[in-house]
């Protein structure tokens, strides 16, 4: 979070200090490039600059960034039904170790429930992984990582 903090503070300088005919949006995100951050803080950054005013206009007492970032995804008892233990660690591990945000998660799950295929494994949600992520090489990693005969508990440890 410090990182990003020092990415706003850059910013908000280069606009009061800078003159505001030469503020260019991708120089500046070049700039930050060069200066050594990468591109998740920078676009972190700049969602957080971005939201604040809609979050002063709702009257959110506490801002924070991400806004799921201490909050735990707990299935529905649908999706506990239709998902295999295995298959909902193995989700819940892609969510965790930030191969899978939670836009996708969520569409993934509701895929997932969709299929006229139960219990879901984890080999089905491979291929609705595969669907939903849309950067082509993570989708297709996601999507053809080797399965381990371990269940649950053994998928991230």
């Amino acid at each position: 979070m410090q990182r990003i903090t020092d990415i706003i503070q850059r910013l908000v300088a280069e606009v009061l200090h800078g003159d505001k005919e030469s503020i260019n949006g991708p120089e500046l995100i070049k700039m930050l490039i060069r200066e050594g951050y990468d591109s998740d803080e920078i676009e972190q950054a700049l969602s957080l600059v971005f939201s604040l005013p809609d979050m002063i206009h709702a009257g959110t007492d506490e801002i924070r960034y991400p806004a799921w970032g201490h909050s735990m995804r707990v299935f529905t008892p649908e999706e506990r039904f239709k998902l295999e233990l295995d298959a909902q660690g193995y989700l819940l591990g892609l969510v965790a170790a930030n191969l899978l945000d939670h836009a996708e998660l969520e569409n993934v799950l509701g895929e997932a429930v969709a299929l006229q295929v139960s219990p879901v494994g984890i080999p089905e949600i491979q291929w609705i992984v595969g669907r939903v992520v849309e950067d082509e090489v993570r989708s297709f990693l996601l999507s053809t990582a080797p399965l381990s005969n371990t269940k649950a508990s053994g998928w991230w440890n």
